[in-house]
């Protein structure tokens, strides 16, 4: 399955992140695995479906990413030191008004430089929700700093 999945996903952490997810998924719902006609392929399936969707999403983030990129360019700061301090405040104040575990997933991930995984082994969170949490964060990081952008 592992050889599946990274072919997909041409990344092995990505690729086992997937497998243990299909495994989770088969895991839940074993007592109807054992009425199907055709378990192996439907695991196979799963896995599949479950590879698209991470290729959906990572794409989907580096388009926000690419577009807020975008945007903060096309305004065009004046590069001095006294712009990019005010552009690290916002950044600060945007990140200290979300939930906790939210800030705290973002320390993890970018100030410590954590994986997925090691994230989701030291909250106890699953690696899903840890991914959630970090599209719902750059989703309000996104919104508040285009709000603090638009205001100027």
């Amino acid at each position: 399955m592992k050889q599946t999945a990274a072919a997909i996903l041409h990344d092995d952490d990505l690729a086992n992140d997937a497998v243990q997810d299909t495994f989770v998924r088969l895991w839940r719902m074993r007592w109807r695995l054992g009425l199907m006609k055709d378990p192996q392929g439907y695991s196979i399936r799963t896995l599949r479906n479950l590879c698209i969707d991470m290729l959906r999403r990572e794409k989907q983030r580096q388009k926000d990413l690419e577009a807020a990129a975008t945007e903060m360019h096309s305004r065009q700061y004046e590069e001095d030191p006294d712009n990019a301090e005010q552009r690290f405040r916002q950044v600060e104040k945007a990140i200290t008004a979300l939930p906790q575990q939210q800030q705290q997933i973002i320390e993890m991930k970018y100030i410590k430089q954590l994986s997925i995984r090691e994230i989701a082994q030291q909250t106890g969170l699953s690696e899903t929700n840890i991914t959630t949490q970090l599209s719902r964060a750059y989703a309000s990081l996104r919104d508040n700093l285009q709000n603090t952008i638009n205001e100027q």
